[in-house]
């Protein structure tokens, strides 16, 4: 449980230095910027995990349908990793 906090955190300070990178290149002027997460929001980042769940694990056909072991904090971990960057 403390790694998957410490994880969290780790995470949580890459999403604040990402939105500040991005932030100053738009004080530079760049007109289209775009940083490494692809949600700027929280209610953003959880769909985009429920759909990269839904499309890996959960819809009929989905790769990993029938491989699927209950959640453990490493999985979550991944979970997470894996949606900080789903489109």
């Amino acid at each position: 449980m403390r790694d998957f906090a410490a994880y969290l955190e780790i995470m949580a300070d890459d999403f604040d230095a990402d939105r500040a990178e991005c932030e100053r290149q738009v004080c530079e002027g760049k007109r289209y910027v775009e940083g490494r997460w692809s949600s700027m929001y929280v209610g953003d980042f959880l769909r985009a995990w429920a759909a990269w769940l839904q499309d890996g694990c959960i819809r009929e056909g989905a790769l990993f349908k029938d491989d699927v072991d209950p959640p453990t904090w490493q999985s979550l971990a991944l979970q997470i990793h894996a949606a900080h960057v789903y489109e």
